[in-house]
């Protein structure tokens, strides 16, 4: 991936830039000054979907490699699936990322196979990490719950070098067997239920 510079277009503001196919940016980090770059949408995307807003990676920018990652990106309000505008956070050694990353529960086709039905409240956490750690998510373990039972942050494995933000007793997921509900094929059926549930109170 490369990034170009805005100032090698013949017109360097964003809206000419996204015109031409690209999407305007700014590279920046410690002690140096932000840059005003620009990178062709097609690669852009390939390389948000790669990438996200949670792993660090290499990118070319006047013939050097650099270790950054995607600090933000804006999308546009008619379709989401445009982007008009990112930031790139240059990392050094002594830099963190400070994100949200994926929950991955572990056995959730199995408790579904038991007739269980799996609820998760929570898709990811918020998270630090040193910014050349290679972990980008988070897992849980649900074969050892049972109806009623519910996974917490706390239940999670979490990879040594990433700090945990989010509550720790926040509920990640639960676990529970559908319920239950008796039809009836008519008023009557309706009447003789209840008759037959007073007899049984008496």
């Amino acid at each position: 991936m490369e990034l170009l510079s805005r100032n090698s277009f013949s017109n360097c503001k964003a809206k000419a830039i996204r015109k031409k196919g690209f999407v305007p940016g700014i590279l920046y980090g410690k002690n140096m000054d932000s840059i005003k770059v620009a990178m062709d949408k097609k690669e852009f995307k390939q390389m948000y979907i790669q990438n996200k807003e949670n792993k660090a990676f290499d990118i070319e920018f006047n013939n050097q490699t650099h270790k950054v990652y995607i600090h933000e990106v804006q999308r546009d309000v008619m379709n989401d699936k445009e982007f008009i505008h990112f930031d790139l956070h240059k990392l050094t050694a002594e830099d963190f990322i400070h994100t949200h990353i994926p929950i991955v529960l572990e056995n959730k086709s199995k408790i579904e196979s038991q007739g269980y039905i799996v609820q998760q409240q929570l898709l990811d956490i918020e998270v630090k990490y040193e910014a050349y750690n290679t972990n980008t998510y988070v897992s849980g373990d649900l074969s050892y719950l049972q109806d009623g039972g519910s996974l917490t942050v706390s239940d999670l494995n979490i990879p040594q070098g990433i700090s945990v933000l989010a509550d720790m007793n926040s509920i990640v997921a639960s676990v529970n067997y559908p319920k239950t509900y008796q039809t009836f094929d008519s008023e009557t059926d309706i009447d003789r239920d209840l008759t037959k549930k007073m007899e049984n109170m008496k």
